[in-house]
């Protein structure tokens, strides 16, 4: 497996050519690998977990990846103090086409092909007001990078029109688990584009688990008493490792792609304070101890969904100017007339003993400035209780999905 590595961002070098006898001026960026893409997601995943976490720590789950596609290719217009802001905070490459190009390599690597065991879809789309004009480079960088579909619409005069088009677009590329993304009223005669990103992962595991071993058994929510949930079974040689407060184990799905990997507390009531040290450092360290272990996997049956609006969470975590009038996007128009409104995630996952469906969406709502903005013995492993799970890429590294689960729902 690749290493996912801290982002380097090198100083800019200068060159000079000579054209009819002068000299210009160019700046020249070095290669830009897709491990730091990688690696600035996956950084992106925890800081988002530990913003989330601190509002409510309950059912936790979104797609940092959805997320940062959709402010990735906002943040290719994005100029300034804006784009500052928004590379430090999600932890973006310096504001360059080798940036953009790398990600959509990333994205395209992450896909299935027709022959795979899995099923992995990644979209991407930008809605503009039909009598709004974006700049041509703007337009090239996410139609070529991101591979973005561009669609004109009448914001203006037919919002709920445009509302209905985005959503089942949404639907659409997500199987129809991810459905009204773009709540009514959030459009409207100020809205001037709108950026979207939908996810959509499918995959048996590796090693099913047998329904006839599946169990009605406790588990323990953070707040509350035990109740009776449906209870996965199986005794198998997962990958494993443990630290003083926590055990990791994985899953393989089909094709060993992609895995899932739970992070279980050692402590039933220790799901904040694991939260509050899981990073990347954590799970290079299960890299590189881990081992071949016989495990008795008790595992729930869960189903998740979830709806979060971000702004709040992304203005914790430093992207501030692009929420106001100040806002610098002139990339996309060549002028500052554009502010971010509403950054809206939804996300679903589903897991049972045969497969995991998961799905996320995303929406970036760009408005006028001019408004304000709205073989020893068996290792057990027992998740009986809240515990942290991901969905990652195993040859990337990169973090599809991640979430906590504190009750999970009775199928």
């Amino acid at each position: 497996m690749k290493k996912t590595i801290l982002a380097l961002i090198i100083g800019t070098m200068l060159f000079y050519t000579a054209c009819s006898g002068t000299k210009v001026t160019q700046e020249v960026y070095p290669p830009f690998s897709e491990e730091e893409i990688v690696s600035g997601i996956n950084q992106f995943a925890f800081d988002m977990l530990t913003v989330v976490s601190r509002e409510h720590l309950q059912n936790i789950f979104y797609s940092p990846l959805s997320i940062s596609s959709a402010l990735a290719m906002t943040y290719a217009g994005a100029r300034e103090q804006t784009a500052r802001e928004m590379q430090k905070a999600l932890h973006f490459g310096p504001q360059h086409p080798a940036f953009h190009e790398k990600y959509g390599t990333l994205s395209g690597s992450l896909q299935s092909a027709a022959e795979s065991a899995f099923t992995m879809h990644i979209a991407n789309a930008i809605w503009v007001q039909n009598d709004y004009r974006l700049r041509k480079d703007y337009l090239k960088i996410v139609q070529e990078y991101y591979q973005s579909i561009s669609r004109e619409l009448d914001f203006v005069g037919a919002p709920d029109v445009s509302t209905n088009i985005i959503n089942q677009w949404v639907s659409d590329a997500t199987n129809d688990r991810i459905r009204d993304l773009i709540p009514a009223g959030v459009i409207d005669a100020f809205t001037r584009l709108i950026l979207t990103n939908a996810v959509y992962f499918n995959a048996e595991w590796e090693q099913s688990f047998n329904p006839a071993m599946t169990q009605k058994d406790d588990f323990y929510p953070l707040i509350g008493e035990a109740y009776k949930t449906d209870m996965m079974y199986k005794r198998h040689h997962f990958h494993y490792s443990q630290a003083d407060n926590y055990q990791i184990l994985e899953i393989d799905y089909k094709g060993k792609a992609q895995q899932m990997l739970l992070v279980l507390p050692k402590d039933r009531y220790g799901l904040e304070e694991l939260i509050t040290h899981a990073g990347r450092s954590m799970f290079e360290r299960h890299d590189e101890k881990k081992r071949e272990e016989d495990v008795i996997l008790y595992f729930p049956k869960f189903r998740l969904e979830t709806d979060y609006e971000l702004n709040t969470y992304l203005h914790i975590l430093g992207m501030k100017q692009a929420f106001t009038p100040y806002a610098d996007f002139s990339g996309m128009t060549g002028s500052r007339d554009l502010m971010i409104s509403n950054v809206i995630h939804k996300a679903f996952i589903e897991v049972d003993e045969f497969k995991t469906e998961a799905a996320a969406a995303t929406a970036v709502v760009m408005r006028l400035t001019a408004m304000p903005p709205a073989p020893r013995a068996p290792i057990e492993f027992r998740a009986d209780h809240p515990f942290l799970f991901m969905i990652r890429d195993i040859n990337s590294g990169t973090i599809l999905f991640i979430g906590c689960v504190t009750a999970p729902e009775v199928l």
